[in-house]
């Protein structure tokens, strides 16, 4: 049995675009449904006072358990666009313990592809006619296979995520860490050879416990996402992606989406862009933000181009 519990609040945005200052009202909705195994999630649906449009925007963040509601406001250009914004909570954000032994790649498709189902079916009673995929790090890892199965999903945006497997990208950056003589998140986590690295690898492929921690992870989460390889699913992708990462993210190797701009070049459906000199957070070498002028200047005239 389902159970639904609905919010609503106002939410004023403002933003910068075309060298305009604009605002612009959201209605937000909260839904807090109880799947069948008797597991509650909480998304938020922003949509303008008119009601609800027949176009979706999902916002996918990363690999933190940081409430999705620091992100209100991404993605409000898009609502003069035409589009509903979809704020999706991940399972158990607010009890760290069960957080971390429950989360996985698995547990987060079957919740997203349960919040993008229970939304088109009970909200916009299969009136949607467009679910448009914005996602950051450990998201991007999971667009191809949510767009493989839902056939609303017509584009996508995949931010700061690369194309290797999770195991590769340890291995290239733990690589750069030693050339470039910086102490990294692996380094740091007591890597200190590729052959702890692999040690590591072998210890989790054989133990992949709730109760083993590594990298703010367990290993059941780390298995399901070291091995995991999405490229025969983009190969078969024919909706428009733009991949795009900062050159200096010490989190994701830009090689890993140069391997696949190369691998891909023939498919005129995906767009790669590597910008020099910004990091994970799309944050440069002095220390300003430049997300805004990366949507200006280049997911903006990106989307216009696929209209």
């Amino acid at each position: 049995m389902k159970r639904l519990i609905i919010l609503l609040f106002l939410l004023s945005l403002s933003f910068f675009i075309n060298n305009c200052s604009a605002s612009i009202s959201l209605g937000i909705q909260s839904f807090n449904v109880t799947q069948d195994n008797g597991d509650s999630l909480t998304f938020y649906l922003g949509s303008k006072e008119k009601g609800f449009s027949n176009k979706l925007l999902v916002m996918i963040q990363g690999s933190g358990n940081e409430s999705i509601k620091k992100r209100f406001g991404w993605g409000v250009e898009a609502a003069t666009l035409g589009y509903d914004i979809l704020y999706l909570e991940k399972y158990a954000f607010e009890d760290s313990l069960l957080f971390i032994k429950s989360d996985c790649r698995e547990r987060r498709l079957k919740d997203i592809q349960f919040a993008l189902n229970y939304i088109e079916n009970n909200v916009y009673k299969n009136n949607l006619e467009e679910m448009f995929l914005f996602a950051d790090s450990e998201g991007g890892a999971l667009v191809p296979e949510l767009a493989q199965n839902n056939n609303l999903i017509k584009r996508a945006v995949i931010l700061a995520t690369g194309g290797y497997e999770q195991s590769k990208q340890f291995e290239v950056l733990f690589e750069k860490e030693k050339k470039e003589n910086y102490v990294g998140f692996l380094i740091s986590s007591g890597i200190n050879s590729k052959e702890d690295l692999q040690s590591r690898y072998s210890d989790i492929r054989s133990n992949p416990s709730k109760d083993k921690f590594w990298l703010g992870h367990s290993y059941y989460y780390w298995n399901s996402y070291l091995w995991y390889n999405p490229n025969k699913i983009i190969e078969k992708l024919e909706i428009p992606i733009l991949h795009i990462i900062g050159e200096r993210d010490s989190s994701v190797p830009v090689e890993s989406v140069e391997y696949l701009k190369e691998k891909f070049r023939n498919k005129t459906n995906l767009q790669f862009r590597i910008i020099p000199d910004l990091d994970h957070s799309f944050v440069d070498s002095k220390g300003n933000k430049q997300f805004n002028k990366v949507l200006i200047e280049i997911i903006l005239p990106w989307y216009k181009g696929t209209i």
